[in-house]
């Protein structure tokens, strides 16, 4: 009778066994799927900061009678503006890359 018992005992600790080995896989699969989807949701919040920042940049930009001081003004603004757009538009492009390459994963 305790022989019995004690296989019996042992046979539903190995099945509790991997059961948890089941689980744990489990676990860990949607552990990287979730990692997965937050990436991106990162990456996507990411862009829209840049374009977001990109917008109200050129929302800015100001807005007056043409004089020469001003147009000397306008033209180190138009550059500025220039280094600016290509900055964010370079950051854009590398965020939408990668964002691209993490989709294919």
């Amino acid at each position: 009778m305790l022989e019995s018992r004690k296989q019996a005992l042992l046979a539903e600790s190995e099945v509790n066994r991997i059961e948890l080995l089941k689980d744990w896989d489990a676990l860990k699969i949607e552990t990287n799927r979730v990692k997965k989807h937050l990436r991106n949701a990162g990456s996507i919040a990411s862009s829209a900061a840049i374009l977001a920042t990109t917008a109200a940049f050129f929302r800015r930009r100001p807005q007056g009678p043409e004089s020469a001081e001003n147009h000397a003004h306008a033209a180190s603004s138009w550059v500025n503006a220039a280094l600016n757009g290509a900055r964010v538009g370079a950051s854009l492009f590398f965020r939408l890359k990668s964002f691209m390459r993490e989709r294919r994963r």
